[in-house]
């Protein structure tokens, strides 16, 4: 009697796991969701090639995901492919227009550096025209936009925009425009009331309030300022 119960209780036991290995077994298929977190744990590494395909299999599984053409924009840009990039950026902003902040202000800002890359000057500067116009500068640090997806060797931020937008501005010959973004990028401060940009000091350029745009001298004050801006928000 004890043996046949024992007997019993071992096919029960072998049954259940049986119907646990096998539901373990179950094909488990990512959402567009899972294959772009996917996507950006590669884009942190810094493996731009292979976080492309995972955006694209995220794009492939859902055309109306944001995330998954962010990643392609994002990607692409890193791979020096500035074309690709404005087109993938575009082509999400053409299916869906609404503003949604924390979604398209990576656009916004993608689309302003792609923009720039090609030497399309006109088209950054709308893009960081409309960067800006949703900047909330009076909610502090919080109302300012930082990527989204941000690694501690490539910190992206509202001052490269604005950078772009100073280059813009010297390509198109909008000098004042281009000296008054410098000078805000200079008045930025951050949490623990600290210059974000220091400006350099006058024994290397001329102070920026006293750059005379209307001459050749002053021009080249500009450059300078913009590549001294281009060095400190980038190392």
């Amino acid at each position: 009697m004890i043996n046949l119960m024992r007997k019993h209780i071992n096919i029960i036991v072998i049954t259940l796991c049986s119907l646990f290995i096998w539901n373990c077994r179950g094909e488990i298929i990512p959402n567009e969701e899972d294959l772009a977190d996917y996507g950006w744990v590669l884009y942190t590494r810094g493996d731009y090639n292979d976080a492309r395909e995972w955006f694209r299999d995220a794009v492939k599984k859902d055309s109306y995901y944001f995330d998954g053409y962010n990643g392609l924009g994002w990607s692409l840009g890193n791979l020096r492919q500035p074309d690709s990039s404005i087109y993938y950026f575009q082509k999400y902003l053409s299916k869906d227009s609404s503003f949604v902040r924390h979604i398209t202000m990576d656009f916004y800002a993608g689309l302003a550096f792609a923009y720039n890359a090609v030497g399309k000057d006109d088209s950054a500067r709308i893009y960081c025209t409309n960067f800006d116009a949703n900047i909330n500068q009076v909610e502090g640090e919080s109302g300012l936009w930082s990527f989204s997806h941000n690694t501690e060797n490539n910190e992206i931020n509202y001052l490269d925009v604005w950078l772009i937008e100073a280059i813009s501005n010297f390509r198109l010959a909008s000098f004042q425009n281009c000296k008054s973004r410098i000078s805000e990028i200079y008045n930025q401060y951050d949490s623990d009331n600290n210059l974000k940009v220091v400006p350099p000091p006058e024994s290397v350029v001329t102070l920026i309030n006293d750059v005379d745009i209307e001459t050749v001298e002053g021009r080249a004050d500009l450059t300078q300022h913009l590549f001294y801006i281009q060095q400190t928000i980038q190392y």
